[in-house]
């Protein structure tokens, strides 16, 4: 099953702030399957609904003080509107620090061999700092991640998305832009229902959401 889906398959509505929000994108979907059975906090999810964006499990955000970028991991549940979003990014991240360390006694087994008059002892040490050094390359390029990293006003979420195509991520983000231009065009003229609370078009004269008549505020003051 493909990680990003658009088809309504589970619940979404118990993780909605609203019982009027509709389910638009996921990311994580076979996760998500879990969070739902298991109550599981072990992975990540990002889910977009036709007005907020929700990460749920292990949550990503940016660690810019630090070189290199990375993400600090904690667990639980994020909630952004959509209009507060100012952006999406694709993002590679590594973790260096193991790689290096071989790399460096690598070089230093190397060395060694060159300063050693044993010649047996020489292959040996040379021989290490193959292995080392190999082993080191491998790791640094084996730990490199990505990330699909959703900015918004005060701060950013990101989601692993190492098994994910560039089809699938290029389609969740399109989806995400396409919300919140939609939320944009007519975030002017919205009223709230006095009925729900939800946000409705200036013009209406029925909630979609609740199906309240609503009162016209001019002949409401004519009277």
């Amino acid at each position: 099953m493909s990680k990003l889906t658009i088809s309504m398959k589970y619940n979404y509505k118990s993780l909605f702030a609203s019982q009027h929000e509709k389910f638009t994108a996921i990311l994580g979907q076979d996760y998500f399957s879990s969070l739902l059975v298991d109550d599981d906090l072990a992975d990540s999810a990002i889910i977009v609904s036709d007005k907020r964006v929700y990460q749920v499990g292990k949550l990503y955000e940016s660690r810019t003080r630090f070189p290199g970028g990375g993400f600090r991991v904690s667990r639980g549940k994020k909630i952004v509107s959509l209009l507060d979003v100012t952006g999406t990014a694709s993002k590679e991240v590594s973790r260096p620090l193991a790689g290096s360390a071989l790399i460096t006694f690598g070089v230093l087994a190397a060395t060694l061999g060159l300063l050693t008059e044993v010649k047996q002892s020489a292959y040996i040490m040379f021989g290490i700092a193959v292995l080392a050094i190999a082993g080191g390359v491998w790791l640094i390029i084996k730990l490199k991640s990505r990330y699909l990293v959703i900015e918004y006003a005060g701060g950013s979420m990101a989601q692993p998305v190492k098994f994910i195509t560039d089809t699938e991520l290029n389609l969740f983000q399109g989806i995400l832009s396409d919300e919140k231009e939609r939320l944009m065009s007519g975030a002017g003229d919205l009223k709230e229902c006095a009925n729900c609370g939800e946000k409705i078009q200036l013009s209406a004269k029925i909630c979609r959401f609740c199906g309240e008549e609503q009162k016209d505020p001019a002949a409401e003051e004519s009277r």
